[in-house]
């Protein structure tokens, strides 16, 4: 392997802080829509993605799905937008093959698309609905004191319902090597307040992002695109301003996270990094599989080990 430069590792920090800065800002000013949004006898949802946190939108995102009555999935870059038991929350979606199928959304008859990365999302997957409003983040507000509410319950949808019955008692299972979504919980559990867990797009990344229970937007940073060394790039940029972080990865470790946390030694800005290998059963991943078809995400994973593809 090449050695790490300095240029790139100065290259993937400004990725690093790129991807956690937070824009308080809208990019476009909000409008009240001239027609109200009429959701009357309609089935509906929202679909958020990162660009609800990264534009300060998520209580925007709340009163809409409050005034308008309904659900919301949210793809893994907009995880937190709700806590797991909210009964807006549909669960995290986008990872794979069959999520939106399973979250409902072919039975639909409008999904309201807000701060979707195609990277994550692309249309192709979750447009299964006859109609697609795109909605701009900051417009979500202004759309919550017009919209006609959906006269349709909140439905269970089968997706958080499969994966549920493989996290939650992964969770609790004490059993060495461990279940996948136990380490999700000792993660979540050595988590400070305020802290985040920063994740690489490989088995540990997909673990991560589909089961870690969040309730505070932006604690989970999974990317949509692979770049080695990114997790720990992401938890250096957090730790130096003051956030405790935990980046997770999976053996072996590549030379430019160890790059990284070099360089977090040397700045003494120390951050946990956890390298999952022969202590984390993998094989539970084909359990995720059977129920939600191929992971996508990232272009698949290897899932014969815990190794990047």
């Amino acid at each position: 392997m090449d050695p790490v430069t300095d240029r790139g590792l100065a290259a993937l920090l400004e990725e690093a802080e790129s991807r956690l800065r937070v824009e308080r800002v809208a990019p476009t000013a909000p409008t009240a829509p001239a027609v109200p949004l009429d959701l009357r006898g309609r089935r509906a949802a929202v679909l958020a993605g990162p660009g609800v946190l990264r534009d300060d939108c998520v209580d925007g995102l709340r009163v809409f799905a409050a005034a308008a009555n309904v659900g919301v999935a949210n793809t893994w870059g907009a995880k937190g937008a709700f806590a797991w038991d909210s009964p807006h929350h549909m669960g995290t979606c986008g990872l794979q093959a069959r999520d939106f199928e399973l979250l409902g959304f072919g039975e639909l008859d409008l999904i309201i698309a807000t701060g979707i990365d195609e990277a994550e999302s692309p249309p192709a997957r979750y447009a299964l609905a006859p109609d697609i409003e795109i909605v701009a983040p900051c417009n979500l507000l202004p759309l919550s004191g017009t919209v006609i509410p959906s006269t349709q319950p909140i439905e269970p949808n089968e997706l958080f319902t499969r994966l549920a019955a493989i996290a939650q008692p992964g969770y609790l299972d004490d059993e060495r090597p461990r279940h996948p979504a136990r380490a999700v919980m000792d993660v979540r559990n050595a988590l400070p307040p305020g802290g985040i867990v920063t994740a690489d797009p490989d088995p540990a990344g997909l673990w991560i992002a589909r089961t870690f229970p969040t309730i505070e937007p932006g604690s989970v940073v999974v990317p949509a695109r692979r770049a080695p060394g990114i997790a720990a790039a992401l938890a250096l940029v957090a730790a130096r301003t003051g956030r405790p972080a935990i980046a997770v990865t999976t053996v072996p470790v590549d030379d430019v996270t160890r790059a990284v946390v070099d360089l977090a030694e040397r700045l003494g800005t120390p951050f946990g990094l956890e390298a999952w290998g022969e202590d984390v059963d993998f094989s539970y991943t084909r359990l995720l599989v059977e129920a939600a078809g191929p992971v996508v995400a990232w272009g698949g994973i290897d899932l014969d080990d815990g190794s990047r593809p």
